[in-house]
């Protein structure tokens, strides 16, 4: 345990020092293996690759791939459009299209990042230009794109399934509520606020050639979550085989469909794509070594000893779990921390009665509340570099949203009611 102490040391050292996480975990896989058993080397090849060797992996990047095409064919502003037609005309309008094309959007692309970089700009920019706080709409930007990595097709998830050996599509369907959960939780804290804080209401007159126009675009930007969700739940085809349909599909619409989307574009996509999973598949690789390591000194069952001594109040263990996850999430990337802790964790809590799923969701959860959380919150610093806003000015105006995000943090955790009982219903799980 001292030499695992003296490893963690390490990690964490190199990532403080500005090393990539996934050099990082590979300089402490090896420096290790170096420091308890040096002829273990050899075992060090066979686990970079057995730790990529996954089908479900694929989904990845063609998710990934799918949500750039949409983007870059401006398909994401017709759902904005969209929404817009039928929630704009309530006072605070606006900030209501925010929160619902974010979570629709959240079904096309499956990352946050995505969110802010499709639907941000235009987000933020009408809502200051309707009298908005410019502070309040970063803010309510970067609170609202935290729905995307949890509503299916969720990339994190993929990545968790991948990780611990669990069904995709149950844990699409585990995050779903909790993702939903968190919209709704916005959308009430915005209809509390609107008289109070003066909202406007979207006066902007369309003519019927216009609206049916609206709504076709819409209907067709939906189309892509349908096939998705639709495909999996009803047994088509896999996670991966369902990026696959996604790209298909997004790439008829941009070349065919709108004709906004060229070759040029897509080649671009693909090489910022590859660059993209190739540090992802690096940082999976490199921590296959090193949960290999951790298996073989039994770490975890060794940590499960440490925290069970501690107490055998589930409660209480979830609780300081959550405590743990959400400074986690401050710190370090999604992907990585999943890689690192869930298989760590995750057996820890198997043990005391904890249902995998709800456990998976539960890390999913705190983990994305991460990305909006100082000091070192992706999706935040990207909201307030696409809004152009102080950073300091917007987390004050995120208060109220960390708060809204705790409550659905602490429900999904004590409740698990919310994070199997779709998976349980549609069969995914027992």
């Amino acid at each position: 345990m001292i030499d695992f102490a003296i490893a963690m040391a390490v990690l964490i050292g190199t990532i403080l020092i500005g090393i990539p996480i996934s050099y990082s975990m590979g300089i402490t896989g090896v420096f290790y293996i170096l420091l308890v058993e040096p002829r273990f080397i050899a075992v060090v090849p066979s686990r970079l690759f057995a730790g990529i060797d996954q089908f479900q992996l694929l989904a990845i990047p063609f998710f990934l791939l799918a949500a750039d095409v949409m983007i870059h064919s401006d398909i994401s502003g017709k759902l904005f459009d969209f929404v817009r037609l039928f929630v704009g005309r309530f006072r605070g309008g606006l900030a209501y299209v925010n929160v619902l094309a974010s979570t629709l959007f959240g079904s096309i692309s499956g990352t946050a990042l995505g969110d802010i970089a499709s639907l941000g700009q235009v987000e933020m920019k009408e809502m200051s230009k309707r009298g908005y706080n410019p502070d309040f709409a970063c803010a309510l930007t970067a609170a609202s794109s935290l729905q995307s990595p949890l509503v299916p097709p969720s990339n994190i998830a993929v990545l968790y399934a991948s990780v611990m050996g669990l069904s995709v599509g149950a844990l699409f369907l585990g995050g779903a509520l909790p993702g939903l959960m968190m919209g709704l939780s916005q959308v009430l804290y915005i209809f509390a606020i609107r008289k109070k804080k003066n909202f406007p209401r979207d006066t902007e007159k369309r003519t019927r050639k216009e609206i049916l126009a609206i709504i076709g675009h819409g209907l067709i930007t939906m189309g892509m979550p349908f096939i998705i969700v639709g495909g999996i739940l009803g047994g088509f085809f896999t996670a991966t085989e369902a990026a696959n349909v996604a790209c298909v599909y997004a790439l008829i619409l941009g070349f065919i469909v709108y004709r906004n989307y060229h070759v040029n574009d897509f080649f671009k996509s693909l090489r910022e794509l590859s660059r993209q999973m190739a540090d992802v598949f690096m940082i999976i690789s490199f921590a296959s070594v090193f949960a290999w390591i951790m298996g073989m000194e039994k770490i975890p069952d060794q940590i499960a000893t440490i925290m069970l001594s501690m107490s055998d109040n589930k409660y209480l263990l979830l609780l300081i779990v959550n405590i743990f996850l959400l400074i986690v999430g401050m710190w370090m990337d999604t992907g990585a921390a999943i890689i690192l802790f869930a298989p760590i964790l995750g057996p820890i809590f198997y043990q005391i009665g904890i249902h995998p799923v709800h456990f998976a969701v539960l890390m999913l959860v705190n983990l994305t509340v991460g990305l909006v959380t100082p000091p070192v919150g992706v999706v935040l610093y990207a909201a307030c570099s696409v809004g152009k806003r102080k950073f300091e000015n917007v987390v004050r105006e995120l208060v109220p949203f960390f708060i809204l995000s705790g409550i659905c943090l602490l429900l999904v955790t004590y409740i698990p009611f919310f994070s199997i009982w779709l998976p349980q219903v549609l069969g995914f799980i027992d």
